[in-house]
């Protein structure tokens, strides 16, 4: 009962605010971010992070990143993989330097600082693709870019991670020899990506063809649902964020006549309910007694991740021959860390890399950027058509 009740406050908040800031000209995940702030335990505490609820948001990042797979093109993808590539590298380095760094000023160990820098290098593509579909800009160059600077990302940003785990290990006294690091950090990973293939080669297609000779309702996005969800399972198996799962097996569907059937059926599912579970539960996760404790500290963290991933994207960028516009919108789009970083963090809090201290601050940093990130790409989106619209 507390679970419905907490869904319907949800859903009614997020649609209330969507419809505000459609009103007020800004960005609707914006007010549905800020319902989670008001519903939890921030403001009103009517709505708790639960275990149910965390389900139900961990479904609508996986149903948002298949969306965004079936929208995008692949051909596209392909086209601007260079640029992606430069834009995770300098959206990794420079938060991996500049807030190791600065937390380190802050009387922090090298250890717990450089694992910090791990986690503001960390980008959540779902904001930032909710903002590009908004504003019709996630088929477009830098919206592809965007997209594949992020995967190319969280592949990297997982991969860190496992090096700290395993030097981690090694300090522990455990043993970890060299192939089996090799292979536990890039050998699944691979494995993936050339299952991937042949399952797209050899597999999908027929798979397809067998789907529309069964008589059952809603036949082909019932199969849209079971390879989301089975990719997304395999991804997080091989040490990927699930999400990398999703997002490239409905990459794979948009090749195929059945995308725009699934993608208007799970636009259905996912938009009513579960997507806007996610945006929320991110909000919830805010706590006031962190600013009152590590008030600079979260100021110097937040201006540091916003900074060094907008520069970081839009050098990637104009280094890669895209123009100022796009660069910038491709560095606003980077801005966001939401569900991926933090994730990383209690990932660091588990393995000791994280003081308990210093956790709220980091989550409350995280979800600022997260926040900030729809405004910076409203903002370039606004000024690269005002210079359409005078040329």
């Amino acid at each position: 009962m507390e679970l419905l009740l907490s869904l319907i406050l949800i859903i009614i908040g997020t649609k209330l605010a969507g419809h505000l800031c459609h009103r007020i000209g800004i960005p609707a995940v914006i007010g549905e971010l800020l319902t989670g702030v008001v519903l939890g335990p921030a403001l009103l505490g009517l709505v708790l992070h639960t275990e149910m609820i965390s389900i139900f948001a961990e479904i609508g990042v996986i149903l948002l990143m298949f969306l965004a797979g079936l929208e995008s093109d692949l051909d596209k993808l392909k086209k601007y993989l260079k640029p992606s590539v430069m834009v995770a590298l300098f959206g990794i380095l420079l938060p991996m330097i500049f807030l190791s760094g600065a937390a380190h000023l802050f009387d922090i160990t090298w250890k717990e600082a450089i694992f910090i820098g791990v986690i503001f290098s960390a980008t959540s593509v779902s904001i930032s693709v909710q903002v590009l579909k908004e504003y019709k800009r996630l088929d477009t160059a830098e919206g592809s870019v965007t997209l594949g600077a992020a995967v190319v990302d969280d592949i990297a940003v997982v991969l860190i991670v496992s090096l700290f785990s395993a030097f981690l290990n090694m300090d522990s006294g455990a043993s970890v020899g060299g192939v089996g690091l090799l292979w536990d950090l890039l050998g699944t990973k691979i494995l993936f990506f050339l299952g991937l293939f042949l399952f797209a080669k050899f597999i999908l297609k027929p798979l397809i063809s067998l789907t529309k000779k069964l008589v059952a309702v809603e036949i082909e996005t019932a199969l849209g649902l079971v390879l989301c969800f089975a990719f997304a399972i395999i991804a997080q198996k091989v040490g990927m964020s699930d999400v990398i799962g999703a997002f490239f097996i409905g990459l794979l569907l948009s090749k195929h006549e059945v995308k725009h059937n699934i993608e208007h059926n799970t636009s259905v599912i996912g938009y009513s309910l579960f997507i806007p579970v996610f945006f929320v539960s991110i909000g919830l996760d805010i706590e006031l007694s962190a600013f009152k404790e590590y008030a600079v500290l979260i100021i110097v963290f937040t201006v540091l991740a916003t900074l060094t991933k907008l520069i970081g994207g839009y050098l990637g960028g104009r280094l890669t021959h895209l123009d100022r516009d796009q660069s910038l919108i491709v560095g606003a789009g980077m801005v966001s860390r939401g569900e991926m970083a933090l994730i990383i963090v209690k990932m660091g809090e588990n393995l000791g890399l994280v003081s308990a201290g210093h956790y709220s601050a980091i989550v409350v940093a995280v979800i600022l950027t997260t926040l900030f990130s729809p405004l910076l790409i409203k903002f370039a989106i606004e000024q690269s058509e005002k210079k359409n619209t005078l040329a």
